[in-house]
């Protein structure tokens, strides 16, 4: 029996006599358990749902008509990479256009608290090509501090995981090395308050510099503090493309080892030698799974990927802050070492292409592949990467179509899988994964190719994530849970953002509530913004 079975089997009795602050009436509540749903109505009083049944009629200072419409819990973005952007703009349009009402960041471990002014500087600058430069009150401290900036300013609920590369800053500044005993140390003892400060877990990134440097025994440390708190980690891959396997091994030896849960950032199977392959790495988790692994996975519903120009440098090159990697590459010894060993990479690189930059100068390269730019400035490849990364100083974003559909059906399908948007919003033509993932999995994958059932497909972006997460209030549609909702026209609900055209709306989300109170209607986003900022519990 679902969740909503149970509640109105047991009968729910309004025992408070007051009015609903809002009814929802004649919706089809999928409750985010994965079963069939049915028709029933909603009353919510204090941000909460207070009844489910027949109570059209009742008494209530707003109503909603639902007939039609599909009303399920708020979606969850488990991946997304909103440290600035929400601080910029709180409201976060993009998503509430999906149904997205919660959302998880910092991933791949890129973020920037805890920092000092020291290091917070030299992560602005290196991760530019995905956060943009950007100036907002932080300053720096703890997350706690940088937690409560969002604290009732955003429309969205946000939670917070702790990037791994800004608690290494805070250490060891950007070098690529191996820390000392004592600097993991002091990493352990900066995780251990972040979690104290309200984080859910560690994110990872093993392809990035500097956390590519980190042994074995700091990871084991850093999750092992996790553990303590309760937490879990994210983990970006050390490689997509030929070392997959190897990297997906890694982090599952990993969590076994810490004994901790985690969460396979963005799993795919890149690069022409990878395709057909996904049903292999599943076949790795329901093995890691069964000898008592707590492993889940997260993927966008696209082939391409996004991320910034310089994480394509040989490993060596990227060591150190901007200034040193800049450094490096107008050596000319430097530099010739560079660009031969990009010449002999093994990348399509006429799928890597332009998505942002600074300059005016270059601005007709957007859209535009390496191979095409190499091609039409009569150089290579590796001359051509380097010559865009120094005129921009650094700052390039790309989208690298490097999947396959069978690859990513085959993973959407998978149980244990949920939806994260990955979402990047700087650059002139971002990842189109922001404004669609959410309403491309449910209309194209969803209805039109009927890859999974909407029940089943609402349970991967409700329940799913919420229990990763250990929310115990969100999730499902619940008496006494928090009333986090979406209501959708399961006819026409779909993404409209595609490469060429990356910041359009979704369509199809009709209503969007946070915490009872409604942030998109029929007329678009309504400003509210009720957002509080959740805590393990």
């Amino acid at each position: 029996m679902t969740t909503l079975g149970r509640e109105r089997a047991r009968g729910d009795v309004l025992e408070d006599a007051r009015p609903f602050d809002l009814l929802i009436t004649g919706g089809h509540v999928l409750d985010g358990a994965g079963q069939p749903g049915q028709v029933t109505d909603i009353g919510i009083r204090d941000g909460r749902i207070v009844a489910l049944g027949v109570l059209k009629g009742k008494p209530a200072r707003e109503c909603i008509e639902a007939e039609g419409l599909i009303v399920a819990p708020g979606f969850i973005d488990i991946h997304a990479h909103s440290d600035v952007s929400l601080l910029l703009n709180p409201v976060d349009e993009p998503r509430l256009w999906q149904g997205v009402t919660t959302v998880v960041f910092s991933n791949c471990g890129l973020g920037f608290a805890p920092a000092t002014e020291r290091s917070l500087a030299m992560l602005k600058r290196t991760y530019a090509g995905v956060f943009g430069y950007w100036e907002s009150p932080w300053r720096g401290g703890s997350v706690r501090q940088y937690l409560d900036l969002f604290a009732d300013r955003t429309a969205v609920n946000v939670a917070y995981l702790i990037p791994h590369a800004a608690v290494r800053a805070m250490v060891l500044g950007l070098e690529g090395r191996a820390a000392t005993e004592r600097e993991v140390a002091q990493m352990v003892d900066l995780v251990h308050q972040a979690m104290e400060d309200g984080a859910f877990g560690l994110s990872v990134g093993l392809a990035y510099a500097p956390m590519r440097w980190a042994t074995r025994d700091e990871l084991c440390a850093l999750l092992r503090a996790v553990r303590e708190g309760g937490g879990f980690f994210a983990i970006h891959l050390r490689d997509y493309f030929g070392g997959l396997f190897d990297a997906l091994a890694e982090a599952l030896a990993l969590a076994e080892e810490a004994d901790v849960p985690v969460q396979i950032s963005h799993l795919q199977a890149a690069g022409r030698k990878n395709w057909g392959k996904a049903e292999a790495l599943l076949e790795m988790l329901d093995r890691a799974r069964e000898r008592g692994v707590d492993v889940t996975v997260d993927s966008y519903p696209y082939m391409a990927g996004s991320t910034f120009l310089h994480a394509l440098l040989p490993e060596w090159a990227q060591a150190g802050d901007a200034e040193a990697i800049l450094a490096r590459l107008r050596d000319p010894t430097m530099r010739r070492r560079v660009v031969a060993e990009l010449n002999v990479a093994s990348r399509d690189w006429g799928s890597v292409i332009i998505s942002g930059l600074s300059s005016v100068k270059n601005q007709s390269l957007v859209g535009r592949s390496l191979q095409e730019i190499a091609e039409a400035g009569t150089v290579s490849i590796g001359e051509a990467l380097v010559r865009l990364l120094l005129e921009e100083d650094l700052h390039v974003s790309i989208v690298s179509h490097h999947g396959d559909e069978a690859d990513v059906c085959r993973i959407l399908q998978y149980p244990f899988h949920m939806i994260g948007s990955d979402g990047i919003e700087v650059g002139q033509r971002p990842h189109p994964r922001l404004y669609g993932a959410f309403a491309r999995f449910l209309g194209h994958y969803v209805r039109e190719r009927a890859l999974l059932p909407l029940e089943e497909a609402i349970r991967k972006i409700t329940v799913l994530p919420a229990s990763r997460l250990r929310l115990s209030d969100r999730g499902v549609v619940e008496v006494g849970k928090v009333a986090d909702l979406v209501l959708f026209d399961p006819l026409t609900i779909g993404d409209r953002a595609d490469y060429a055209h990356p910041r359009r709306f979704a369509q199809g989300v009709e209503y969007v509530l946070v915490r009872g109170r409604v942030v998109k209607d029929r007329s678009g986003i309504t400003g509210a913004c009720p957002g509080e900022v959740l805590r393990p519990r």
